[in-house]
């Protein structure tokens, strides 16, 4: 379900995790009562949902276009086509995680129910992010959300 990448303790006694998923999961429910936080999980498939393949397309545009705004390079093309997954699934889940938004927009794009939800989505994202990076004359602080969050 989930590779546990890094293991950090703060210096409150909590443990900051970052883990890479795998598999789609839900949480059934939280034991907190004993020395070690436990859960109970089920495994959820990934759902194409009707018009996957053609939201794919369209999100590939769409995040070449903002790669394009983010590097400030309108007119280059950065890479082509064959540098994304032609999958839709996975495709959906590369964009989620390379594109520069908050994590509750992030978690938003996880949870969504099938792929072409989540590609559907994305592609509102990405034109709407794209529109203001082309009139906003800077870019977002992309170093701002490599670092590890704070529910505070």
């Amino acid at each position: 379900m989930a590779d546990a990448a890094t293991i950090r303790e703060q210096e409150d006694g909590t443990f900051e995790v970052l883990a890479t998923g795998t598999t789609r999961f839900e949480l059934v429910s939280v034991d907190s009562s004993g020395p070690y936080l436990t859960a109970e999980v089920k495994e959820l498939e990934e759902e194409q949902g009707e018009g996957a393949g053609a939201l794919a397309s369209g999100v590939v545009r769409a995040f070449r276009m903002y790669q394009k705004r983010l590097a400030g390079a309108r007119e280059r093309t950065l890479a082509n086509e064959q540098d994304l997954p032609g999958e839709p699934s996975v495709l959906s889940y590369l964009v989620a995680a390379a594109a520069v938004l908050d994590t509750p927009a992030k978690q938003r794009l996880l949870q969504a129910p099938d792929t072409a939800s989540r590609l559907a989505d994305e592609l509102k994202l990405l034109r709407a992010e794209s529109a203001v990076i082309g009139k906003l004359p800077s870019l977002p602080a992309v170093d701002l959300t490599r670092g590890p969050t704070s529910p505070n």
